[in-house]
């Protein structure tokens, strides 16, 4: 098949330049504006003149673009559309797959609704409510101001989970457990980004103690489904699991059986039924919290029809080459041996401009030829022969390992790290990855899911024995 990545943020860049490295035909279709995301008045985006320079720059001289706009023009007159697999890497790309999403392309296409079940919290929890009932939902409580958010918090007796009504901000989770340190945190925050938490609304939701977060998922093809995996990340920057929050950081991702009674909970009989209504390939999330002290398990966010990163790229890991995955599912086989497993870790650039705290570009990408499938370079672009970063954003790439074992995973990814230069990198240690040492570690939630009686390891390891 030939290949078209629809991007505007550069999550499934990526894709297309693995795509492109395996000696696939693929083009990178860059959405030029942003406005151009939008189908209707309930979406309002704006782009300032730099933020638009820095994000076209990524990747260039590097794989072969186009302007998505012309581009999706120009799919609407092909003759053959069956050659193409085309990839949206995120939801809010709904205004261009909803162009083609019936003329026979293979392929991804979000929705408008797939964008709202994953945006929209309370529409969301709705649903959860109505065909969820293995899961709880977290009080909430609303506001459109900060000065009424900042209020409240100084008069409770709670710890409360900051989340803005855009994924423009990440959530804000207080690392302490005092209700009063927590407030004056999150108040501190408002007060930062006051104008951006304003502008969508935002939610306060009550934390969850002794949090164990695990997330399955389960990937389709026209409605028949293809296969499951579950997906453990640590979100935080910072070892332990502490520090500000990422989408994600690291994670270990694994096939696991559909009869596993995690897959029970997580996916009731709606979910195969909004997979019969998608054409393609259709993706469906839930991530699970698990109250540690009680027992109690919560619903935490959905992701449909569109991957989690860095969990796509850890999945490719697993499979091969990235158009093998795409090729066993458009085929409805299942691209993942039962007894793999993966991991990846976020490579960061913690580099600002002294005066005006932006990320630092420029700086020099570099890593060995042999490791470079198990690389996964996000902000990069070509200048003359070496690869430099743009400074669009502060995730410089993802690395990736995989194995029959955790143990076998881990060791070969950083095993790539060890061969991937990028100065003053930052990212989660080894030690860290493979700690027993706090109980949120991937390791901890991997063993508490396997006694909770959750999951079977498919693969052969027994964790313990690793550190």
């Amino acid at each position: 098949m030939k290949y078209i990545v629809f991007t505007f943020d550069g999550s499934g860049t990526p894709v297309a330049q693995h795509l492109q490295m395996e000696g696939q035909d693929v083009v990178l279709a860059q959405v030029q504006s942003m406005s151009s995301l939008a189908v209707s008045g309930d979406d309002i985006y704006t782009e300032g003149r730099k933020d638009k320079e820095g994000r076209l720059a990524v990747f260039e001289g590097m794989v072969k673009k186009k302007s998505a706009e012309e581009l999706i023009k120009e799919m609407k007159t092909y003759k053959n559309p069956q050659d193409y697999f085309v990839f949206f890497d995120t939801n809010g790309l709904y205004a261009f797959s909803e162009q083609i999403k019936d003329l026979g392309f293979h392929g991804n296409f979000p929705t408008h609704e797939d964008y709202s079940y994953e945006m929209d919290r309370d529409k969301a929890k709705e649903f959860v409510k109505k065909y969820y009932n293995k899961l709880n939902i977290a009080r909430k409580k609303e506001f459109t101001k900060v000065a009424e958010a900042k209020k409240f918090l100084a008069n409770t007796d709670e710890v409360w989970v900051l989340k803005a009504n855009t994924d423009a901000l990440t959530a804000f989770v207080p690392s302490t457990d005092d209700p009063v340190l927590a407030s004056r945190a999150l108040i501190e925050v408002l007060d930062k980004d006051a104008d951006a938490y304003e502008s969508e609304g935002f939610i306060l939701e009550v934390l969850i103690p002794s949090v164990m977060e695990l997330t399955p998922e389960k990937i389709y093809y026209d409605g028949e489904l293809i296969a499951c995996t579950l997906d453990i990340e640590n979100k935080p920057i910072g070892s332990g699991n502490i520090s500000v929050q990422t989408g994600c950081a690291a994670d270990l991702v694994f096939p696991i059986d559909v009869n596993e009674r995690i897959n029970q909970i997580a996916f009731p009989p709606i979910v195969d039924e909004l997979a019969k209504k998608h054409k393609g390939l259709f993706y469906w999330d839930a991530s699970i919290l698990i109250n540690k002290r009680d027992g109690k398990m919560y619903f935490g966010e959905f992701c449909p029809n569109r991957p989690g990163y860095n969990a796509i790229f850890t999945e490719f890991a697993q499979c091969g080459s990235v158009h093998e995955y795409f090729e066993n599912i458009v085929q409805k086989k299942n691209p993942f041996t039962l007894g793999t497993v993966a991991s990846s870790i976020k490579i960061f650039n913690l580099h600002r401009d002294s005066d005006t705290q932006e990320i630092l570009g420029g700086l020099t990408v570099d890593f060995a030829p042999e490791v470079e499938k198990d690389i996964w370079l996000w902000d990069a672009k070509k200048k003359g022969k070496k690869l430099v970063n743009t400074g669009y954003g502060d995730i410089i790439a993802v690395i990736t390992g995989s194995g029959s074992s955790v143990e076998e995973a881990v060791n070969r990814m950083y095993k790539s790290l060890d061969k991937f230069s990028f100065l003053d990198a930052y990212y989660r240690p080894k030690a860290d990855y493979l700690s027993l040492g706090y109980s949120t570690s991937i390791l901890n939630r991997l063993n508490y899911g396997m006694e909770r009686g959750l999951y079977q390891i498919p693969f052969n390891v027994k964790v313990g024995d690793i550190i």
